[in-house]
């Protein structure tokens, strides 16, 4: 278990975590750790300490600091500043970006690219990546296969492959195994390849939370180890679920029938 930081508090506070009804509070909570995490990386204290290598990982804010930068390929001796920022472009389709956060580190004699990160918070084991209806997942995975683009409707307006007969739900998995690392990749991070655009992150840090809003479990991921985490098992063999992608296909309330929800 976490221990809950004035920092984390005050924020909770600001939104009225604890008065929320469920819906709403799952919403705010979001925004709630996004902010979080846009202070703790701008805390010039936090990054003194990182500096003189004298950070408190039982400090939540400093251990979610540490996490993040471990995941930067940085010189931190050089590092004289942080910002970042929750004011993230949308994407071409309309949509929201994939990314939370965008840090910038200015450093003393070299430039870093700024870093699009994705911040999740869930008190379930799997979290809502994504949620898209099939026009869009074949246009942007890029998917030709008649077959597997009619599979992939019949679970959409099926809301679940509860009447999917065996050889479909096989047909399905086997169809999706070209696409299925690009298909994983773009339901994490809005792109299917590896991309410089900053509305599709490259890092994702995500807190796992009890249902009286305490922290039990915070990692930061680069997209491939998230990837790899969803779709391979301890002994690096595919998994079967999620027809091969280690994601739950299921819907959200209102738009079942229209569009697929993965989580993950």
């Amino acid at each position: 278990m976490f221990k809950r930081t004035k920092l984390l508090q005050d924020l909770f506070d600001k939104y009225d975590i604890a008065n929320l009804p469920h819906g709403i509070k799952e919403d705010k909570m979001g925004d709630a750790f996004e902010d979080y995490c846009v202070l703790i990386l701008e805390s010039d204290e936090i990054l003194h300490k990182y500096k003189t290598n004298s950070i408190n990982i039982n400090n939540t804010d400093e251990f979610i600091f540490y996490h993040i930068m471990s995941k930067i390929s940085i010189n931190k001796s050089n590092i004289k500043k942080i910002f970042a920022t929750t004011d993230i472009e949308h994407r071409f389709t309309g949509g929201n970006p994939k990314t939370d956060i965008i840090t910038e580190i200015h450093c003393a004699n070299s430039a870093i690219p700024a870093i699009p990160i994705s911040v999740k918070s869930t008190t379930a084991r799997k979290v809502a990546m994504a949620e898209f209806d099939v026009d869009t997942i074949v246009k942007e995975v890029g998917i030709k296969e008649p077959e597997l683009i009619a599979l992939l409707f019949k679970h959409q307006v099926d809301a679940s492959a509860k009447n999917f007969t065996s050889d479909e739900k096989d047909t399905l998995r086997k169809l999706l195994v070209p696409y299925s690392k690009k298909f994983v990749r773009w339901v994490l991070s809005g792109s299917p390849v590896e991309t410089e655009d900053l509305r599709y992150p490259v890092l994702i840090t995500k807190f796992n939370l009890t249902k009286t809003d305490d922290i039990t479990n915070i990692n930061v991921y680069s997209i491939d180890e998230y990837v790899n985490n969803l779709m391979l098992d301890k002994n690096l063999k595919v998994k079967k679920g999620g027809f091969g992608t280690g994601l739950s296909w299921t819907y959200a309330t209102g738009s079942k029938g229209r569009k697929i929800q993965f989580k993950g």
